[in-house]
């Protein structure tokens, strides 16, 4: 793109550009919030069923210490990111909740502008109870000054107006430094590890009228079919995992718990140190800590219940052995004097 130096540039355009970035869903009205989707949908804290004050309400979260760590096997390779509940309360719940529920799974990064953002939210899932989910308006949360300015590997959601967040997330580029200050531009996570393959992935232009790349509308009506005919090319999620640690998962004991709501990251992947090219931060390396010492009290347990056959259990077996040669030596005896 010739001209997409100029546009960055110019502030006004780049604002125009985020803020039409996230298409509007005329199926879903103005009146609709996350808290009455999530009734509908009736999400339990996954103990058998029924409705329980465990949904995942926005209103109903009050730990914002909670993070979550979701690794993700896209078409350019593993990117781990790392959400934060204390940055973005509102965004944190959506997303996490989205990656949990397989949302993000084989849809594409459909909008990938070099040194601005990566953009992807529109999945191709026939689950219409998710699809109402992602599409129910999230309130917007407050502005993160002293996350400002923008950092590479930051994630956001895009958005049309204040409250206007949904399923739309991007990650940002070295370039979008001007980005974070409109109300729904509150960073909630960040990339901790693989920046080079979200940096590496396939890029068409950014959408008319800055470049040729794919338009929202068409992949909405139309799904994977209009990405892989006109688009081939574009990379795409496999499967997301995803992890929480935090106050909200402890149990009673004080111990932390995986989330039910989570799929497990698989243990031999896990076992690769995440590295954030110096944006690692100190919760995510607890959680590692953590992570380590369940595995080592796991194999702590294999080890005790391989241990050795029991000294007492060796010594009656010798017993009974030398009984059985001396029985034999007798009877031995025996038959020689006999004869």
């Amino acid at each position: 793109m010739s001209n997409q130096d100029d546009l960055l540039d110019d502030g006004e355009k780049e604002m125009e550009r985020i803020e039409i970035t996230a298409d509007a869903d005329d199926e879903i009205s103005e009146s609709e919030d996350v808290e009455s989707i999530l009734d509908d949908a009736n999400f339990s804290s996954g103990d058998g069923g029924g409705h329980n004050d465990d949904k995942l309400h926005v209103e109903e979260h009050d730990d914002a210490e909670e993070h979550a760590v979701v690794r993700c096997y896209t078409s350019a390779g593993i990117i781990v990111m790392n959400f934060h509940r204390a940055w973005s309360p509102n965004g944190y719940d959506r997303a996490t909740l989205l990656f949990e529920r397989g949302y993000y799974d084989e849809s594409h990064f459909f909008r990938v502008v070099p040194h601005f953002l990566v953009q992807f939210g529109i999945s191709y899932t026939t689950d219409s109870e998710l699809k109402h989910l992602a599409d129910a308006n999230i309130p917007d949360d407050p502005k993160r000054e002293d996350l400002m300015p923008f950092k590479q590997g930051y994630m956001s959601f895009a958005g049309s107006g204040p409250n206007s967040r949904t399923s739309q997330l991007f990650i940002a580029y070295d370039g979008a430094g001007g980005l974070g200050h409109s109300p729904w531009e509150t960073p909630f996570g960040e990339v901790v590890e693989g920046m080079d393959n979200v940096r590496n992935l396939y890029s068409y232009g950014d959408m008319p009228p800055w470049g040729k790349g794919p338009q929202q509308g068409p992949i909405r009506n139309q799904g994977a079919k209009y990405i892989e005919e006109g688009f081939p090319l574009l990379d795409k999620f496999n499967k997301c995992n995803v992890l929480r640690t935090g106050a909200s998962t402890h149990d009673e004991g004080g111990g932390v718990v995986e989330d039910h709501r989570a799929n497990k990251i698989p243990a031999a992947a896990e076992q690769k140190r995440i590295r954030g090219g110096g944006m690692m931060t100190n919760d995510a390396q607890k959680l590692k800590v953590k992570q380590a010492q369940r595995e080592l009290k796991n194999d702590t347990n294999v080890v005790e219940t391989q241990q050795p056959f029991p000294l007492y259990g060796k010594f009656i077996i010798v017993v009974a052995v030398l009984s059985l040669i001396l029985s034999r030596r007798k009877k031995s005896k025996e038959s020689g004097k006999a004869n």
